[in-house]
């Protein structure tokens, strides 16, 4: 399994080329998880790590292609010492 972490940054530019996406204005944070190309988990936050339930996205075709960039192009995360997680990755 494979979890990606995409950042206000990556948002931010994902929107500026994709400019009927949807989103909602007070996105910071998505995070999701894929097991062998599956998406299994999705989550939206705001900056203060509300979790946002707007869906005003779906159908605009814009949720898929940011995960989809992501995966290609999400980095590994350094993680904190002692941690057992693997396959963190962060798309900034």
């Amino acid at each position: 399994m494979k979890i990606i972490t995409i950042e206000k940054s990556a948002i931010d530019r994902f929107c500026k080329s994709w400019p009927c996406h949807g989103f909602p204005s007070n996105l910071d944070l998505i995070v999701f998880a894929t097991n062998d190309g599956d998406l299994i988990d999705l989550e939206l936050c705001d900056a203060q790590d509300n979790v946002i339930t707007s869906t005003d996205y779906d159908g605009s075709g814009a949720m898929p292609a940011l995960l989809a960039d992501a995966e290609k192009n999400a980095m590994q995360q350094p993680l904190p010492e002692g941690c057992i997680a693997k396959n963190n990755l962060v798309y900034i």
